[in-house]
């Protein structure tokens, strides 16, 4: 993962979400099907919620290399783990942190909350 792209989805992270410190930080390059060696950017993998930061997908006709069949196999095979991913632009960071960041925040609220109502059935 480009680190430009790391610190960028973080400082925004922690800038945007005040009760960041209650919750654990994501864990970066988190391998969540070893077979494969796929990875996430970042990933919450007790909530089974990760961020996918797209680099350049946006701006290259037909979507560059995040818009082949292996990404799209990825996000697929993901998807049939289980997992919820969120998948963000640098731009849509950088344009508005808060509107984006909200809704990963938001999930993750209600997976933490879910995970504790289990706990005390």
């Amino acid at each position: 993962m480009n680190a430009d792209k790391s610190q960028l989805f973080m400082y925004y992270w922690k800038m945007i979400i005040p009760e960041f410190a209650s919750m654990e930080e994501p864990k970066p390059e988190y391998v969540f099907y070893s077979c494969r060696k796929w990875r996430f950017d970042w990933a919450w993998p007790d909530y089974k919620i990760a961020v996918e930061i797209e680099g350049n997908a946006w701006n290259v006709k037909g979507g560059g290399r995040h818009m082949q069949d292996k990404d799209l196999e990825k996000y697929n095979a993901a998807a049939w783990l289980g997992w919820r991913i969120f998948r963000f632009s640098p731009a849509m960071l950088i344009k508005n942190p808060s509107k984006y960041l909200t809704y990963l925040w938001e999930t993750l609220c209600e997976a933490k909350h879910a995970d504790s109502d289990i706990s005390f059935q």
